[in-house]
């Protein structure tokens, strides 16, 4: 297929210089499945094997990864996805560049507390309590990530996808399998007299992604066969240039939510404040205002059911049903500020 458009493609020369910073931040936080892709285990299945083809992510420089740093944290179980391991990872707002720090601020609690364990465990002589305190300050250092943008095929109606995964001390992690798996077709094509660049959205190949139980790491393989992205180079157009940045999908929390989760509190946007809270604290209160709302509520309906019972006629003989009408009580709103937003 010949290069007719010239569009931005992968440039293995941004491999070894994979940065935080290239692409400006930009905001949409609607949040859409077909956004992600979806490398979990359904439950009972045992293993399954997803295709996806790369796509540039940085169109200037042609790299297909974005490093960024993230934190993997417990939080409250009412945050949790999975309650049996209550963790989850969140972009640190001050060791990455491309974020919109107008926005989010530049401090992390997160690596707040690294810091604040770390001095006090140096100072601490009690070696238990020196213990707790290396360990506060691991639990809360960011961990290097990379994101990495992709069509998942058999699903390409559902357009552009992001894949975010941990960089492993093992380099068992995908960045550095598909990192290796280039090096190993190049110089095999090097042998051959040929240029061989498997990530190419001309003549590259698509990537079989194997999932298995108990593998904490997924095997990924090259297609036999080169290939375009796409026969249409309208549709690889439109692909390359999808408007979705990785800010978009996993987008970031402001300070005082960030705050509130590393002590294990659960963050409850205060509508009237304008401002994150502890809903527990949220809770207590306003718990009066909701009892006193619900009280006015039932003494109303209590009111209306006296009112109807007293304009009961007489006892006579049936009479045709009379059309039913809702009582005003229904429309009196007890609290709409429980909206997580």
């Amino acid at each position: 297929m010949g290069n007719l458009l010239d569009l931005p493609n992968i440039n293995p020369a941004s491999f070894m210089n994979t940065g935080d910073n290239n692409n400006s931040p930009k905001t949409n936080n609607n949040f859409n499945s077909k956004n992600y892709l979806n490398v979990r285990l359904d439950e009972g299945q045992k293993s399954k094997t997803i295709t996806i083809r790369l796509l540039p992510m940085d169109l200037t420089t042609g790299n297909p990864f974005v490093k960024v740093h993230v934190h993997n944290v417990k939080v409250p179980k009412e945050l949790a996805t999975n309650p049996e391991k209550p963790y989850k990872d969140f972009i640190c707002l001050k060791k990455n560049n491309n974020i919109d720090h107008a926005v989010y601020g530049s401090k992390c609690p997160f690596c707040e507390e690294n810091n604040r364990a770390y001095e006090e465990s140096k100072q601490e002589t009690d070696p238990v309590k020196k213990k707790d305190l290396v360990k506060r300050s691991l639990d809360n250092k960011s961990r290097e990530a990379v994101i990495l943008r992709c069509i998942e095929r058999g699903k390409e109606d559902e357009g552009v996808k992001f894949w975010k995964f941990k960089i492993r001390d093992d380099k068992t992690d995908p960045y550095n399998a598909i990192i290796n798996l280039w090096a190993l077709r190049k110089e095999e094509g090097e042998r051959a007299g040929q240029t061989l660049n498997i990530l190419d959205i001309y003549n590259g190949r698509d990537l079989n992604i194997t999932i298995t139980e108990g593998n904490s790491a997924p095997q990924i393989l090259d297609a036999s066969l080169s290939t375009p992205l796409s026969n249409d180079e309208e549709q690889m157009k439109k692909w390359i240039y999808d408007e979705k940045k990785w800010q978009d999908v996993f987008t970031c929390k402001p300070y005082d939510y960030l705050k509130l989760v590393s002590e294990m509190k659960t963050p409850w946007y205060d509508k009237e404040k304008g401002a994150w809270v502890d809903k527990d604290e949220y809770n207590a209160e306003h718990g009066n205002e909701r009892a006193n709302a619900e009280a006015e509520v039932n003494k109303t309906k209590d009111a209306v059911a006296e009112m109807a019972k007293a304009a009961e006629p007489v006892a006579q003989a049936p009479a045709a049903p009379a059309e039913e009408k809702p009582s005003f009580a229904a429309s009196i709103t007890v609290n709409d500020d429980d909206l997580p937003f």
